[in-house]
């Protein structure tokens, strides 16, 4: 699909409230259905619809890896459903000029534990932690496991890896509230 019509489709979500199935075809997990809620020079943030009902966490994704963009048939049915359980969809601000490391200090403002990922064939692809420093082409990040242990290392990772940021979700706020207590506070 062109540039042009992925972005009129992301556009007409964002405007009129359109539920949006965007496809990566390049990487594994390639499908995000949700509804734009932010579009910046180099990113659209999704309110990402789990079992398309149910409202979750926020997810953006690099413009430059979207292949394509379609729209649901059914998009009444799961408005009344999204309506019904009563979740307000997100906002997200964030200025049309952002970098990936204004996005990433926006995510893990406060310490607030989220995900990043890096599509990587090998290895853990998603990253789930705390942003440390943010520095000229890298970012520290700390790792938080499953089990809510901290890693003993932090990371250092370079924005041009991150091709998705995950925010908030029932997931990442288990884990903001559960997870070991952070070492050395």
């Amino acid at each position: 699909m062109k540039s042009t019509k992925i972005m009129r489709r992301l556009r007409e979500s964002f405007d009129v409230g359109r539920i949006v199935t965007v496809v990566r075809d390049e990487f594994e997990a390639s499908m995000i259905e949700g509804l734009v809620i932010a579009i910046t020079d180099e990113w659209a943030a999704l309110h990402y619809l789990a079992d398309l009902v149910h409202l979750d966490d926020v997810v953006l994704v690099r413009l430059c890896d979207v292949s394509r963009v379609g729209f649901r048939d059914d998009d009444a049915f799961h408005h009344r459903a999204l309506e019904a359980l009563g979740t307000p969809v997100a906002t997200f601000d964030g200025a049309a000029d952002a970098t990936t490391a204004d996005l990433l200090a926006r995510a893990g403002g406060n310490g607030t534990i989220f995900g990043f990922s890096l599509e990587m064939h090998d290895g853990e692809p998603l990253q789930i932690g705390r942003l440390l420093r943010l520095r000229g082409k890298s970012f520290d990040f700390h790792f938080v496991g499953r089990d809510g242990v901290w890693a003993k290392e932090v990371d250092r990772w370079k924005y041009k890896h991150v091709t998705r940021i995950e925010i908030g979700g029932r997931y990442l706020d288990a884990l903001n509230r559960f997870s070991d207590p952070y070492p050395g506070s």
